[in-house]
């Protein structure tokens, strides 16, 4: 019998009763999706933590200007770690908002800069638009590191579901063109391949538990308008060669469709000797640490991740791959 935490209980009814009035997400336009989106962001992005500063700016990359947010809980403190982080949202809804209330609490419990970043969406944008703008930001920020207050030395990946694939994406791109800067990689729930035949899509994508295959297919389409790229490793990181990337943190949940994708990534980083951990949350929906001010496993895994930030940003232990449910 499959365990649904009882807090995910009416979560999960309230998005059938969203699809019930939206309809199909495949009959809805990606403006009429962004426009859904962002009046179900800030339901769970109520009441925020208070942190000592957050700043919105702009890095001018000549093709786009991309809007940046920096969380800072420490602002009296020279230089400290950095994440860069990538939401998620299917490559096609999402923005600065998304993850405001997870990126404020992982930034204050770790004592780590966050800088978020909007990337250039699709279908407008389509791959690989974002990637490159992905890539060429890490470069850009990885320069400046004195400007921003980014100690290089400690210098991370971070992103969730379609944003984790980005981020992945980029931190081989970096590794391919010999570009070792990362220091560590933080991936939540993230979407590593469009193949949905695997059983966690077979028993989670049917949308009984929110986010399902045909959404994942939509998605997938827009971002990927040329069905020859399924095939190419930069927008599908299960197909690249891992070895070489720096130590990995994966964040899955019980009834994620996209759950065996990171599976699979595991199986890869262990079979190529790249440390990683690994945290399993039984009963918990796509998405769920963005609707952690609904779900208490969604503050633990931001505590939990918090944690393998600190030890392993602020520690001089060497800390071995290892797997926690």
């Amino acid at each position: 019998m499959t365990y649904i935490d009882p807090q995910v209980v009416p979560i999960i009814e309230n998005m059938k009763n969203f699809r019930q009035e939206r309809g199909s997400i495949v009959d809805v336009s990606p403006i009429q999706m962004r426009e859904n989106f962002n009046n179900d962001t800030k339901k769970w992005n109520a009441k925020l933590p208070d942190i000592a500063n957050v700043a919105d700016s702009s890095i001018d990359l000549g093709s786009h200007k991309i809007p940046v947010r920096l969380y800072d809980p420490s602002p009296e403190i020279k230089q400290l770690p950095v994440m860069l982080f990538t939401h998620g949202g299917g490559w096609i809804v999402g923005d600065l908002d998304t993850n405001e209330r997870f990126l404020r609490q992982l930034s204050i419990q770790a004592g780590i800069r966050i800088l978020s970043i909007d990337y250039p969406l699709a279908p407008e944008n389509p791959f690989p638009i974002a990637l490159d703008c992905i890539v060429e930001i890490i470069k850009t920020i990885y320069d400046k590191c004195d400007d921003w207050g980014f100690d290089k030395d400690k210098f991370c990946l971070g992103g969730d579901s379609a944003g984790a694939n980005l981020a992945l994406s980029a931190a081989l791109d970096l590794k391919d063109t010999n570009i070792h800067i990362l220091k560590q990689i933080t991936l939540i729930y993230g979407a590593f391949s469009p193949i949905s035949d695997k059983p966690s899509f077979k028993k989670f994508g049917q949308g009984d538990y929110g986010m399902g295959a045909e959404a994942m297919e939509y998605f997938w389409g827009l971002y990927l308008q040329n069905p020859e790229l399924k095939n190419n490793p930069r927008a599908v990181p299960l197909l690249a060669k891992v070895k070489g990337l720096p130590p990995i943190n994966i964040i899955t949940g019980g009834l994620d469709p996209l759950q065996d994708d990171s599976f699979e990534l595991i199986e890869k980083l262990r079979n190529n000797d790249v440390k990683y951990s690994h945290f399993h949350y039984p009963g918990m929906v796509h998405g769920f640490i963005s609707l952690c001010i609904m779900i208490d496993e969604g503050e633990r895994a931001i505590k939990e991740m918090a944690e393998v930030l600190k030890n392993q940003l602020f520690s001089t232990l060497n800390h071995q791959a290892h797997d926690s449910c």
